[in-house]
């Protein structure tokens, strides 16, 4: 799926992917091409999955990070992949970020809130 703002979206995981390794985390990978991918997350019952745009761990603890533009919040698309890496990191203790430009943190929040599911949101931009 192209979103309307594919340039920005790419543009952010680049700068989230350095603000990561800038800040200790390791084994950051990034969904852009180029970098080391994060591995696909998915389903078991379907084996049907996404791979979220980074991964990282810091002092024991594994992240999954999605990063979301204005125009992405509250696609049908967008609201399957926060589903399934809420629950893989639920299960695999790990924790789930979204991350937003300034100014979309509340539509982020309501949204999540809206479909019951716990990140954490993060702000760039």
């Amino acid at each position: 799926m192209k979103r309307k703002y594919q340039s920005n979206h790419d543009q952010m995981v680049r700068d989230v992917y350095n603000y990561l390794i800038s800040n200790g985390f390791g084994n950051v990978k990034a969904d852009l091409k180029g970098l080391a991918q994060p591995e696909l997350i998915y389903w078991t019952s379907t084996e049907k999955g996404h791979i979220p745009d980074l991964t990282a761990s810091r002092n024991g603890t594994r992240h999954i990070f999605e990063i979301e533009t204005s125009d992405s919040i509250f696609d049908q698309h967008t609201e399957d992949q926060w589903k399934l890496f809420a629950a893989n990191a639920r299960q695999d203790g790990k924790t789930f970020y979204v991350i937003v430009t300034k100014g979309s943190e509340d539509l982020a929040k309501s949204r999540l809130a809206q479909l019951d599911i716990q990140a954490e949101v993060w702000t760039v931009g």
